[in-house]
């Protein structure tokens, strides 16, 4: 808290003196500094000074120097700093008196001007000052002669400003309402601080009166302001002081030189030393002074006391000398000792800042480095401060109570640091007592997580509660870990902290066990978790070091380390199993379980889930070090007596997998990381098998069974930790490989175990062959035989699981579970086990890839040709029945999985890759086997092409490749058009442009390539793409590859059409920024594209819009010019579809008038369209005139996405405003977000306006709610269908024609454009008209917009962000069932609310009375007829309201 302050403190001193131009206080005294230097920089200052913009000090600045030219006759008509200094200080002298004499008269008025005058005139006697102290010029006599005179104007000025009234706001001001008291203050104490530092060697005593008078005097100035800004100017005396030595040349470089101005900055240096002491001495007299006044007299001496602290607090640190600092920590506890029950807690509270600012270690340690006082100084502040625990109860009230145990707790660790830290010194007194102290202190800081806190709000109590918490768990993550070295680590070689240490650990076990007590309970959350964990994890990271330091010298120290050891590990066990037995008392409070959880997970992942398995017992309880008793040992056993593992501690099951998934693979020599398979499979398989057996026992229930198998997954989850670093490879990885592929093979009982393992391999191999090649493991290579010898019989045992993974869709449901169920399984279940399979067998085909890499190769490509020669034989297997030709493909998909893995470990040389691509090539080229077959041959070709380049471009190799490409495009499958383009890239991306064989395949191709462009698909679409750029690369002559592209815009098809022109579209968005010639083609590409404007189908229309709205981008303003007409006049036909489309064409218009202008653009816009091209006129006139009020919008970086640009409807430059409401339409990221149109633009919008923008545009929560919605099902959240007339009919409404929210246009727009009615169609449809209707009630015109007949198909493009969606017919039954139970539930509500009211039959529906009916029985209101069933307690609500329909059930009102 401390440093926070510290840092406001000296922000705020910063802004409040540091305003302003910065004086160098080294250059006037430097030897470096030439006449020239001094003269150039006294020139800079006035121009900088008079430039301003500020035309009074332009004015002043001509006045001084006019008046000082007329003095000195300099024929060069320049000023001289002397010169102009002198004129300064006489003008200065001159207003002082006029000011002076106006406060004597008690003028009330007219001191404001000598005021204004004064403070430029001190402001440029603050920056000419450098330049007349300058060596050169004398070094500074004049300044030094005329410093009396200054000195006393200046303080006459302060006396004469306290005279003044204040800058109060109810006081009376200057009219330029700046000019007061409080900047005149200000402005002194710049000009005071900037002279006393530049002030060459001078009388001590004129030097004093100057600070007393001004920097000193308002310290304690009553107004925050003028006190900071004080503070701020001894500050800076402080640190320039403290920081002369590095601006000034080394002292031994002095004396050699022996020149003038070496000589001036030493003494320079000694003099704002000097200063520096004047300001120490005066704030140590203040604390004395307050420390041995009597509790009487105190209180006039409260506020300057806590200035002068809160001034130490930021200016201690930046002391040059530690005897300050030692100084004022002593002062401090004189203040806290004896009586301290009359000091008030702000005064304690100020008094620790204190002690802590003279603790804090400062940036430049070299003062601090072999110096003692400070640190035998924190050995007395942490005694005193041991014994001197804060009251907070004297004082409970006040709002600084609970933040002195904060700041108490800061200090005690300050004390510590600086006891424990001391630089080249292993055996000091001070550490050996800081070590003796720690249990205190560690106790003492502990308990500040329980003090009571003041009365600053519930907040603040919160907020220093969980201080208080971070200061304990800080004090164990600094300090203990000094002391555990001493005692196990690098410095226990020293004896006598090795002795102290091992005494004072198992003193503080006991006391951070301590935090685990009920009264902590609020504070586990930090405690727990932070300083609880880190002291545990630092021991343990202690003991692990030391089982890894090796084998001692000799027998004693080997029996001495194993005694340290097991010391240590009980430590650690205590601290774990006492944490557990928590977890176990607070079972039934959420928020402390929690808390408990969450430590507990933190030690796993510290400790390392080895070490952690060998503290806790999971079968044992009487095993456990301080356990329950065996009464409850044996009641809490009750639950595992057929095996497993106790029930009291499952719940750390989840936490250590947990930790294991968040454990980082990173393959370092870390202690924590290092394992043993033999513990794996001695310990945690011990407890799965338990689990497992229990699991078998017939006597549990189903439930219970599945509680016991989740448990096995548990602990088998724990495998891929073990397998980061194991240390035993050699002497126990085989006997694990076997238990591995036996636990694959129960595959069907325990499904997740795949993964897992899967998993575990994986990391295993990867950590093994980076130690290898990095050689750093002195075992490595020894691993790595052990592995590849395994791997030997694990890989056999992995493809067969492949095999099965494949063959068997319902492999993840056990057999037991088989028999229970129907034999005909859904067919939603039946897809989730076959894509629970996939997942399966890429987890583990993944792992057969990595451990191709280590298995040895002769072994390997036997097992490969086993693998090819079973693909071969089964692609050429006939089947005899359904089920056997099924039998058939899912074996050729397993195999070709495995042919995948190989190839991806990078493992198969080229004899063998050639075997693989002959035996998949008829795989690819007919279509006789199912889809999936061909797809995965497809992923096995693309595998090759990626991972063996070479292979794949090579000549021959090309050729075939190409050939096999081209005579299977008849035969490709749907699904395999992903993998087949992939495929086509990595064999176009080796074409030679001089190979006219290769060049004649590109046009073969590409009718394929454009109709993928249109696939429903987004990775086949993408594929092409890129397969599309790779083609016009290797062509590498773009205007033919253009040609071939438009050849194609004459097909027959629409699809193929739309295809092309999508093709044209990206290779211009790719191409025309860089390429001369791409752009060179645009105009006649345009002029070609611009033919199909004309095309009746829709899906033409939106791929040429997109391309003109790519090529208007790209095209210069002399290319585009001369096709206006038929550009403009294209997007304004609206044919059919082309309404739908309306957004693009406005920001492509918007562009076009952009560049030329409406005057340009507005005759080439059809009649019938005009009122569009006005009405983007006036939005721009708006925008301008926005623009120069200063309220624009913000603007976004341009859109540089091609599909963004093909698909969005959003502007590319104007934040995705456009012209008809000022914002976006319904888009593609508007569609996923369930958003309505006009929410998800505004949203946008709003985003980038400016604030009033924002402000003006926003619906208030009043209009909103007199508009209300404009559609009555959105109340319930009904679809609406639009296209139901009836629907339509009943639930759309409107606004009132007066209403206050302008929903739809701003308030500009309402002035010139009234809402116009709206009317439907015999269908129910909305018809908007041109114009608003005529006034003598005529006509209104005539609808200029054709309907579109395929208005539904266009609206699930729309939903979608311009895509078709598919609709399932699960997904249309649930829809209609909501629609139906949400109909019914509305019915049934209303029914219930609905009250008829009496005599309702004989209401007349015509006039205002009663009517008799045909059929009536009675007469209107003869009787009420009795009904016993109205008097019911369900129905006498409704009888009462009925009643209230007749009766006036209020009161009369009393006159």
């Amino acid at each position: 808290m401390a440093r926070s302050r510290s840092s406001s403190v000296a922000s705020s001193t910063t802004l409040m003196v540091g305003s302003g131009v910065n004086i160098d206080y080294t250059s006037p005294f430097s030897p470096s500094t030439t006449q020239d230097d001094n003269t150039h920089g006294f020139h800079d200052v006035l121009k900088e000074f008079g430039g301003s913009g500020d035309a009074g000090r332009e004015a002043l600045l001509a006045a001084l120097k006019e008046t000082a030219l007329e003095k000195s006759n300099n024929p060069n008509g320049e000023v001289s700093p002397n010169e102009l200094f002198v004129t300064i200080l006489s003008a200065l002298s001159s207003l002082v008196e006029s000011f002076e004499s106006k406060c004597k008269n008690d003028e009330s008025a007219g001191w404001e001007k000598e005021v204004e005058a004064i403070i430029p005139l001190l402001e440029i006697l603050r920056r000419v000052s450098g330049f007349v102290v300058y060596w050169g010029n004398n070094s500074g006599a004049l300044f030094v002669h005329q410093f009396g005179t200054i000195s006393r104007l200046l303080r006459l000025l302060v006396a004469l400003s306290y005279s003044l009234p204040s800058n109060d706001p109810k006081s009376k001001q200057s009219t330029t309402g700046n000019i007061g008291p409080n900047a005149l203050l200000r402005q002194i104490l710049k000009t005071s601080i900037t002279l006393l530092l530049l002030c060459p060697p001078s009388s001590e005593k004129e030097l004093a009166k100057l600070l007393h008078g001004t920097v000193i005097e308002m310290l304690h100035d009553a107004r925050p302001k003028v006190r900071k800004a004080a503070w701020g100017a001894a500050m800076e005396i402080v640190m320039v002081a403290s920081s002369s030595d590095s601006g000034n040349v080394d002292g031994s470089e002095m004396d050699e030189m022996n020149t003038e101005p070496s000589k001036l900055q030493k003494q320079i240096h000694a003099q704002r030393k000097s200063l520096a002491d004047m300001l120490w001495e005066y704030c140590y007299a203040v604390v004395t002074t307050y420390s041995t006044k009597k509790k009487s007299a105190k209180n006039d001496s409260f506020n300057k006391l806590i200035h002068v602290m809160r001034f130490l607090e930021t200016s201690l640190p930046h002391a040059d000398d530690d005897r300050i600092c030692v100084k004022f920590g002593e002062g401090c506890l004189t203040m806290l000792d004896g009586g301290n029950l009359s000091v008030s807690m702000e005064v304690v509270r100020e008094a620790l800042l204190t002690l802590l600012s003279c603790l804090e270690e400062r940036d430049d340690k070299t003062l601090r480095e072999d110096n003692e006082e400070l640190t035998k100084f924190a050995s007395r502040a942490l005694a005193f401060l041991l014994q001197h625990r804060p009251n907070t109860a004297v004082d409970s009230l006040s709002p600084s109570a609970g933040d002195v145990f904060v700041v108490y707790g800061r200090c005690l660790l300050g004390c510590m640091e600086h006891m424990m830290s001391i630089g080249g010194v292993l055996e000091s007194p001070s550490k050996l007592l800081a070590m003796k102290l720690l249990p205190n202190t560690l106790k003492a800081m502990l308990h500040l997580c329980e003090a009571p806190t003041g009365g600053g709000g519930d907040g603040d109590e919160t907020n220093n509660a969980e201080t208080c918490c971070s200061a304990f768990n800080q004090f164990v993550s600094r300090i203990l870990p000094l002391v555990i070295s001493c005692a196990c680590g690098e410095d226990r070689h020293v004896k006598e902290l090795h002795r102290v240490a091992m005494e004072i650990i198992p003193q503080c076990v006991p006391i951070i066990q301590q935090g685990l007590q009920i009264q902590y309970r609020n504070a586990w959350g930090s405690i727990l978790p932070g300083g609880y964990a880190t002291f545990t994890t630092t021991l343990a990271g202690s003991m692990l070091e030391l089982r890894g330091s090796g084998v001692s010298p000799t027998a004693n120290a080997e029996d001495q380390k194993s005694e340290l050891e097991t010391k240590v590990q009980l430590w650690i066990s205590s601290m774990v199993l006492s944490l557990l037995r928590l977890r176990h008392d607070v079972e039934k409070d959420g928020t402390a379980r929690t808390a408990v959880e969450y430590a507990t997970s933190t030690l796993i992942r510290g400790l390392g889930l080895e070490l952690f398995l060998s503290l806790v017992d999971f079968v044992d309880e009487d095993a456990d070090i301080g356990g329950p008793k065996q009464g409850m040992a044996s009641k809490s056993l009750s639950t595992t007596t057929g095996g497993g593992i106790r029930d009291d501690r499952a719940w750390i099951l989840p936490l250590m997998k947990q930790g294991a998934t968040m454990t980082t693979p990173v393959y370092t020599e870390s202690s924590t990381v290092k394992t043993h398979l033999s513990f794996f499979q001695g310990r945690v398989l011990f407890l799965a098998r338990r689990c497992d057996a229990a699991s078998a026992d017939g006597h549990r229930t189903t439930a219970e069974a599945s509680i016991q198998k989740s448990r096995v997954i548990d602990l088998w989850a724990l495998f891929p930790s073990f397998c980061l670093y194991p240390v035993d490879m050699k002497e126990n990885f085989a006997a694990l490989a076997k238990t591995v592929v036996k636990a694959l093979g129960d595959h069907t009982r325990y499904p997740k175990l795949i993964s897992i393992i899967c998993g575990g391999l994986k990391s295993l191999t990867i950590g093994i062959i980076e130690r290898s090649l990095s050689k750093q493991s002195p075992i490595a290579a020894q691993d790595y035989d052990v592995l590849s010898s395994s791997s030997t019989k694990i890989l056999p045992s992995l493809f067969k699981l492949v095999e099965n993974l494949i063959q068997s869709p319902t492999s993840s449901t056990s057999a037991e579970d088989a028999m229970e169920t129907d034999d005909a399984q859904s067919s939603k279940e039946k897809q989730a086990s076959n894509l629970q399979n996939m997942q399966f067998v890429e987890s583990v085909t993944d792992a057969i890839g990595y451990l191709a890499q280590v298995c040895p190769r002769e072994f390997l490509h036997n097992l490969f040709k086993k693998v090819v020669q079973r693909l071969l034989g089964a692609s050429t297997e006939v089947a005899e029945s359904i089920n056997g030709k099924e039998e058939i493909n899912l074996r050729m998909c397993s195999l070709l999985g495995l042919a995948q893995a190989l190839v991806a470990s990078g493992s198969l040389d080229e004899a063998s890759l050639s075997l693989l691509f002959r035996a998949i090539r008829p795989l690819v080229r007919t279509d006789v086997h199912d889809s999936r077959v061909q797809k995965r041959a497809y992923k096995v070709l693309s595998e090759i092409c990626e991972r063996h380049t070479d292979f794949v471009t090579s000549s021959e190799r090309l050729d075939e490749l190409i050939d096999l490409m081209v005579e299977s495009i008849v035969t490709a499958q749907v699904s395999a058009r992903h993998m087949r383009l992939k495929c086509m890239t990595s064999i176009v991306s080796g074409f030679a442009s001089s190979n006219q064989a290769h060049m004649a395949v590109i046009p073969k191709i590409m009718g394929e390539v454009l109709l993928c462009l249109k696939d429903s698909n987004a990775k086949t679409r993408e594929a092409a793409y890129k397969l599309l750029l790779a083609m016009s690369k290797a062509r590498n002559d773009i205007t033919d590859f253009f040609k071939i592209i438009l050849a194609a815009l004459g097909a027959q098809t629409s699809h193929m059409r739309s295809a092309a022109v999508l093709a044209l579209s990206r290779l211009t968005f790719e191409f025309a920024r860089d390429d001369e010639i791409v752009r060179t083609l645009l105009p006649s590409l345009m002029e070609t594209i611009s033919v199909l404007f004309d095309d009746p189908a829709r899906e033409v229309n939106k791929s040429v819009i997109g391309f003109v709205r790519v090529a208007v981008a790209a095209m210069t303003a002399d290319q585009l010019q001369p096709l206006l007409p038929e550009v403009v006049g294209g997007l304004m036909k609206y044919n059919k579809g082309k309404d739908r489309f309306r957004a693009k064409i406005k920001i492509i218009l918007k562009k076009l008038v952009r560049v030329y202008g409406y005057d340009a653009i507005a005759p080439l816009v059809p009649e019938k369209d005009t009122r569009l091209i006005t009405h983007m006129r006036k939005l721009a006139e708006r925008a301008a005139r926005r623009k120069a009020a200063g309220l624009q919008d913000g603007h976004s970086m341009a859109n540089d996405n091609f599909d963004n640009m093909m698909e969005s409807d959003e502007e590319d430059s104007d934040d995705g405003r456009t012209f008809m409401t000022g914002v976006t339409g319904f888009t593609k990221m508007t569609s996923k977000t369930g958003k309505t149109t006009r929410q998800s633009a505004m949203e946008r919008s709003v985003k980038g306006k400016s604030v009033v923008t924002v402000a003006k545009s926003t619906l208030s929560n009043k209009s909103i709610k007199d508009g209300g919605p404009r559609i009555r099902a959105e109340l319930e959240g009904e679809i609406l269908d639009l296209l139901d007339s009836s629907k339509m009919a009943r639930s759309v409404r409107f606004a009132d024609m007066n209403m206050h929210g302008r929903d739809f246009r701003d308030e500009e727009d309402s002035s010139d454009e009234e809402i116009d009615q709206v009317h439907f169609d015999s269908q129910g449809r909305i018809v908007i008209s041109d114009g608003p209707p005529n006034i003598g009630g005529s006509k209104a015109f005539e609808n200029n917009y054709s309907d579109d007949e395929n208005d539904a198909e266009e609206n699930l493009e729309l939903k979608d962000g311009g895509k078709r969606r598919r609709v399932s017919k699960f997904e249309s039954v649930k829809v209609a069932k909501a629609e139906i139970d949400l109909a019914r539930s509305k019915k049934t509500k209303n029914q219930k609310h609905q009250t008829s009211s009496l005599g309702a039959a004989y209401k007349s529906k015509k006039a205002g009375g009663d009517v008799i009916k045909k059929g009536q029985k009675y007469e209107p209101y003869a009787y009420v007829p009795l009904n016993a069933k109205d008097f019911t307690k369900k129905n006498r609500g409704k009888a009462v309201s009925k009643m209230g329909t007749v009766v006036n059930s209020n009161k009369r009102k009393r006159k």
